[in-house]
């Protein structure tokens, strides 16, 4: 299919500074061919991965709560106690964004920080009361969230889907 595309020079003309590109000429006129993007798992599990994004920052809109810290706080009200190392491993997530996610939450006065009884060397996390009551505030609203999915699967169908998601995490 010839699509009437844009030239190298109306590119740069466009992209110079202070100019912004506009592919609407050629978005408006041509179907695009997603060639073997549909066939792809990543590709799929990409755009659904948004899909889940987008409508988890709707819910947790008026809070300044990210999939990280969201998952952090769960981890902690499930787990009194876990250690950072945990938190990074279950969250797929450096160490070092663990503290500075820990940090924050300290500051916001939701979580706590306790050296081990046990190992001097390990801190255990613990929310706080105000923690806790967030959490249940964070948990009411991801259900919400993911109770506008249930239109899309039926109960057998939805465990399926995360069966199969977790045989791909590492």
């Amino acid at each position: 299919m010839d699509s009437p595309g844009v030239s190298r020079a109306e590119f740069a003309a466009a992209s110079a500074p202070g100019r912004g590109v506009s592919l609407e000429r050629t978005a408006a006129t041509s179907a695009v061919d997603l060639d073997i993007l549909p066939d792809l798992l990543g590709y799929n599990v990409r755009l659904a991965q948004l899909a889940l994004q987008r409508r988890f920052v709707r819910a947790m809109s008026g809070s300044d709560v990210g999939s990280g810290i969201f998952g952090l706080l769960v981890l902690c009200g499930a787990n009194p106690g876990i250690a950072q190392i945990q938190i990074a491993q279950h969250l797929n997530i450096d160490k070092a964004s663990v503290v500075a996610l820990v940090d924050r939450l300290e500051e916001q006065g939701w979580l706590l920080r306790r050296r081990s009884t046990r190992d001097r060397r390990r801190q255990g996390l613990f929310l706080t009361d105000e923690g806790v009551r967030e959490l249940a505030s964070l948990k009411t609203r991801m259900r919400d969230c993911e109770r506008a999915l249930d239109g899309l699967f039926d109960d057998d169908e939805r465990a399926q889907l995360i069966r199969l998601l977790q045989r791909i995490r590492p």
